[in-house]
């Protein structure tokens, strides 16, 4: 009987291996609607902000050439990674795409300021040959966004007093359709002559103008600093929608891998069951045969 209680033990730590790769499931998918649905609610205060800027280009149209170039000034980039386990290759399909962005934009004999959101990021963007600057933790859920972005922007805005951001890039994971997710990119600094353009050639969307406040290009980079933590908070729960989608990629693949070794334990235990239930016949036919003599 003691293979048969072997096969027991293992079939049960199986079925209880199931049951937590299936909460890791739930809580995976339950995340990532929270996720989702914060960065939906993020699209109405963009409108709002574009809303802002194109009101000061309407009345300060010469600042639509207040932007410095694009392919000049030092480059710093934010990168957004995960100190979570069981979420596959999240952290090293975003060292790839930043060391990617960071060979393409910086310049031979010049050093990027890198920011790291995570330490295990932080420990494969150094075995990448790009050391961060600066190491930050990454938010635990979507209430602690918030703090974390404050965190970072403490450190962008040194940089900027220091010149060293001139070129600012932000890099993250963010969700595609289903439970899949893809390295993205998005430059903050200095700010598209494009995008501005497009502002403002908006029909402005009341009968009443805008009227100017303030000094034009003091307002332009309040209003592009509020853009860049909008940013931050749309990456952050990008990223964080991400790492879910990835866990729950590898929760799915650990549930076909447990549910294969569940159906060969269920079919070794039956036959060990069988195999004992046929020793004992075979004892009781001997005991029987040899009291019958």
């Amino acid at each position: 009987m003691s293979g048969l209680a072997t096969t027991r033990r293992r079939l049960r730590s199986a079925e209880t291996l199931q049951g937590v790769v299936t909460t890791m499931k739930t809580l995976a998918s339950v995340r990532i609607v929270q996720y989702r649905r914060s960065v939906a609610a993020l699209r109405e205060s963009t409108r709002t902000l574009e809303l802002a800027v194109q009101a000061l280009l309407t009345v300060r149209p010469e600042l639509l050439t207040a932007a410095p170039g694009r392919d000049a000034g030092t480059v710093a980039l934010v990168v957004l990674g995960s100190d979570r386990g069981l979420a596959g290759p999240f952290n090293e399909r975003m060292v790839r795409h930043a060391a990617g962005l960071l060979r393409d934009r910086v310049p031979a004999g010049e050093a990027p300021s890198v920011l790291a959101v995570g330490r295990r990021l932080t420990a494969r963007l150094r075995g990448a040959g790009f050391a961060p600057d600066v190491q930050v933790s990454p938010p635990s859920s979507v209430e602690a966004i918030e703090d974390a972005v404050a965190e970072v922007l403490v450190h962008l805005d040194s940089w900027l007093l220091e010149g060293r951001a001139q070129r600012l890039y932000l890099a993250y994971n963010r969700p595609t359709r289903g439970a899949g997710y893809e390295p993205s990119a998005l430059r903050i600094l200095p700010v598209d002559e494009r995008w501005l353009a497009r502002l403002h050639a908006r029909p402005w969307p009341t009968d009443r103008l805008p009227v100017a406040l303030g000094d034009g290009e003091t307002l332009l980079r309040g209003l592009v600093r509020n853009f860049l933590a909008h940013a931050l908070v749309q990456a952050f729960a990008a990223s964080q929608a991400s790492e879910n989608a990835a866990r729950l990629a590898a929760m799915d693949a650990a549930e076909r891998n447990v549910e294969e070794r569940l159906d060969q334990l269920r079919t070794e235990y039956r036959q060990a069951r069988q195999n004992a239930v046929t020793a004992e016949l075979m004892d009781v036919q001997a005991a029987y045969l040899a009291v019958d003599r």
